[in-house]
């Protein structure tokens, strides 16, 4: 199964849209900061989002847990864990529900790491002049990651 990971869209429903088209994910799961740029775009069957802080009118949950493919995955935003500041309390998160994969988003850069068996996954901001995201590569309780960046078009994303 392949899953697109982004957030922090910030209005660019057409760098969101570029990225569905070229990837055709099975799964796209968005954390956060920028729900409403899916308005009138055509998703995934499977689809998950989280609040992000501005996300203001959005009845998403800050936080989601779930299996795919046999991998447990905990998925924020991340302002309510403070990632900006450090990482270890989203940590303790994962850790304390046994995740295999931690998604969050709020800082703006892309970043992937290990820490004790757990995958630290932040896509980056897909917002105008940005362009990051991650894929996910899923199957029989194993992940893959990879780190993308769209190519810009006449000076967009």
């Amino acid at each position: 199964m392949k899953a697109c990971v982004c957030s922090d869209s910030h209005g660019n429903s057409d760098g969101l849209k570029r990225m569905l088209e070229l990837e055709k994910p099975d799964t796209l799961l968005f954390c956060g900061d920028g729900i409403d740029d899916f308005m009138g775009i055509e998703l995934p069957e499977r689809t998950l989002f989280v609040k992000g802080n501005c996300d203001f009118l959005c009845d998403e949950p800050v936080i989601r847990e779930f299996v795919l493919e046999g991998v447990r995955i905990i998925m924020t935003h991340g302002h309510k864990y403070s990632v900006k500041t450090t990482t270890d309390i989203y940590l303790s998160e994962a850790y304390a529900k046994d995740a295999k994969v931690a998604l969050y988003g709020h800082t703006h850069y892309q970043q992937a790491s290990y820490h004790n068996g757990v995958l630290l996954l932040n896509g980056g901001t897909m917002g105008k002049n940005s362009g990051y995201y991650a894929v996910l590569e899923l199957e029989n309780g194993k992940c893959d990651c990879q780190l993308k960046r769209l190519t810009p078009t006449v000076g967009r994303f």
